[in-house]
């Protein structure tokens, strides 16, 4: 099975190519799930237009995968959906125990809670998408996602993030 990453990267790619003509070059972010600086000489400001017209078209999976683009200093940044990450973790096997790395350990807990739809929590998919295309902080940025939340919200936004986990610690897993 072709990992969560290098979907999100081929799908991406190829929706960018085929409404822009040029191929991305795709990187992790602080400010958006992935950024492209392809277009900083290129018209950044009209190809995230042209590409904000079109975001129904990029799905995975047969489901929405880019939720927004926007433009900001010349980058592209894109904005992915809760979506995605569901329909690709329910082909996925159950988790198998990890190493004893922190963040691995903390991601089989959280596979272990009952499967459940990914929430649409902003912190959360910033950190999920953060972790996945290991970007500076990835891995606390996801863990520390509810952290804003209080008491029983913050225990039931974490028990929710079975299918996130769960991909997770495939790709690491294949990772290696």
């Amino acid at each position: 099975m072709i990992s969560f990453r290098a979907s999100i990267e081929q799908t991406l790619g190829a929706f960018v190519a085929r409404h822009t003509g040029t191929e991305p070059t795709l990187k992790p972010s602080k400010k958006a799930h992935l950024a492209s600086g392809s277009f900083l000489r290129t018209g950044a400001k009209a190809a995230a237009e042209t590409l904000a017209q079109h975001v129904p078209e990029c799905t995975l999976f047969g489901v929405p995968l880019l939720a927004s683009v926007r433009e900001e200093n010349g980058w592209l940044l894109f904005f992915f959906t809760a979506d995605a990450i569901d329909a690709y973790a329910k082909a996925l096997p159950p988790a198998e125990e990890p190493d004893e790395s922190f963040f691995s350990r903390r991601l089989w807990i959280m596979a272990q809670h009952p499967d459940a739809k990914t929430p649409d929590d902003p912190n959360l998919l910033d950190g999920f998408y953060a972790a996945l295309f290991h970007a500076p902080d990835g891995e606390k940025r996801l863990l520390c996602a509810s952290h804003r939340l209080d008491g029983n919200v913050r225990v039931a936004l974490e028990q929710r993030l079975n299918r996130a986990a769960k991909i997770l610690l495939w790709e690491r897993r294949n990772e290696q």
